[in-house]
Formats: structure tokens, sequence, C-alpha cells
């Protein structure tokens, strides 16, 4: 059977199935106001009070992305897991290293190619994780801004309205091509994973997956199943650090045998004790 390492937790998938869903009407529902006339738009446009529903439903996934937000907030700042998952993601002097080797890779500059041993995030899960909190501030506060028109004239010119709009519309291009073009292309298409990565269903990744992108991670992992004291220089998915042996010529599993023997030596020894200061008193 292969071996399976917990990737995402079940709290975990359901925000990203959370952000896949209303990130994915967002880009529908946005797009389509801004043409109208495309050919996949048209089961909106000639549906009953379609445009309408269009903006409804538009800014109701708004808003679920910006609750989401704070409740992601909250997982990071109040559970142990989602404290290491920020600190893991800490961008560091190594991912840019694995960064530079990874286009050396690529452009058949290291022959053969170079293996490069990453941590529990790789250089490229912690840009798009990056990306993506710059894309939902710069996302969040334009659409405001668009939903709220006559609000923000009241107080600024209408130059900053259409700045905020064409922010809100270039911001929604990259994003999405960002999507298509790199995360599809890292869980979806890479040859390695193809057809698809499970580990945001599963919550799981194979022996063969956490080798190829998390090496650094799994070695740590092995390294903790196995008692040894090791160094890393990623941090650990909860606390980071070391992992320490147990002493050599200990018994391994608890022994309840074992300890009745020892509180018994302990009695024997305490009683014989008493005995020799009774002696030595009289």
């Amino acid at each position: 059977m292969t071996k399976k390492y917990l990737r995402m937790t079940l709290n975990e998938r359901f925000q990203h199935l959370n952000l896949f869903i209303n990130f994915t009407l967002l880009v529908i529902t946005g797009f389509a106001l801004k043409y109208p006339e495309a050919f996949w738009v048209s089961p909106i446009t000639d549906a009953p009070l379609g445009m309408t529903f269009r903006g409804f439903l538009h800014r109701l996934c708004g808003v679920a992305i910006v609750t989401l937000s704070g409740y992601h907030l909250l997982y990071c700042g109040f559970t142990e897991r989602g404290r290491g998952i920020i600190k893991d993601m800490i961008p560091g002097l190594k991912d840019a290293k694995d960064t530079w080797e990874t286009l050396k890779n690529n452009f058949f500059i290291n022959r053969p190619a170079k293996e490069i041993k990453m941590g529990r995030f790789n250089f490229r899960e912690k840009s798009e994780y990056l990306g993506l909190i710059w894309g939902t501030i710069v996302m969040t506060v334009t659409g405001f801004i668009l939903w709220f028109k006559t609000e923000w004239l009241m107080y600024f010119p209408m130059w900053t309205y259409d700045v905020a709009r064409a922010i809100h519309f270039y911001e929604a291009i990259l994003a999405t091509l960002t999507i298509i073009v790199w995360h599809f292309y890292s869980v979806v298409f890479n040859p390695d994973i193809y057809p698809m990565s499970w580990a945001w269903i599963t919550g799981n990744l194979t022996e063969h997956e956490m080798k190829m992108e998390h090496g650094l991670e799994l070695e740590k992992i092995k390294a903790g199943e196995r008692g040894e004291l090791k160094e890393f220089g990623e941090a650990a998915a909860i606390g980071g650090g070391r992992v320490y042996p147990l002493p050599e010529g200990k018994e391994k599993n608890f022994s309840l045998r074992r300890l009745v023997g020892t509180v018994k030596d302990l009695n024997e020894t305490m009683k014989d004790w008493k005995g020799t200061q009774e002696k030595d008193s009289k």
C-alpha cells in the first residue's frame, strides 16, 4: 500500500473549496459585465433578469470571499497548525536559491538536472499565497468602491473611481491568468502528477509527490519517525526545530509491569531506610 502524507486537513480543504467556488463565480459574473456580447455570456443575458442576478451573485461571492478571508485570519492566528502554516509560508533565502536552480534545470543549464529538496511549502506555493493575499486586498478595496459609487463620489473626485475600476479589471485578469496558467499547471497539467493532485480532495500526498515537491519536509517526517536528531533549514508543520531521539538502551514502549516493579523496589528501599533510622535512634 502506498504511504500517504497529510497535506490538507478537512478544515483546510473546506476553505480551499469555498475559495475555488466563489473565485470561479466571481470570474464568470465579473467578465460577463465587461463582455456582455461574448458567446459564453448568452445564458446569463438571455435569462429573465439575468444581468440583475449577475450583479447580485457577483456581490454575494465577493462578500463570501471577504468572510472566508476573515475566517482564514482567525484560523492562522488562533490554531497551532494555522500559525505553523504562516511560519512556513515566510519566504527565505533558500526559496531564492530553489527558484534559481529550477530555472537552471528548465533551461538545461544544469546537466543532468539538479535534485532540489524543498520544504513544506515550495517557492511556487509561497508566491501564490502571497499573491492571493495581495489580490484579495486590492479586489476588496476596489470592489467596495465600485459597489458604493455614490457614497464614494461624495468625498472623492471621479478620477479616483475610474482608477479603481481600471485596477479592479486588470487585477481580475492577472488573478485569472495566474490560476489558469500557473496554479492549474502545478496541480493538474504537471506531468509528474497528471491528471491531478488529489490533495485538495483527499487531503493527502503520495510519497512520490512529497519527494518531488517537498523533499526536505519528507526527510524531516522520516527522521521523526526514526527518532533521529536532525537539523532542518525549514520549519516543521508545527513549531519547527529539532526532532529528538529516545535515549539509547531505553525501551520505546511503555511497560506497566516495569513501572509497578520500580514502585515496589522504591517502597522496599524506603522501608529499609526507615528501619535503619529507627535502629540508629535507639
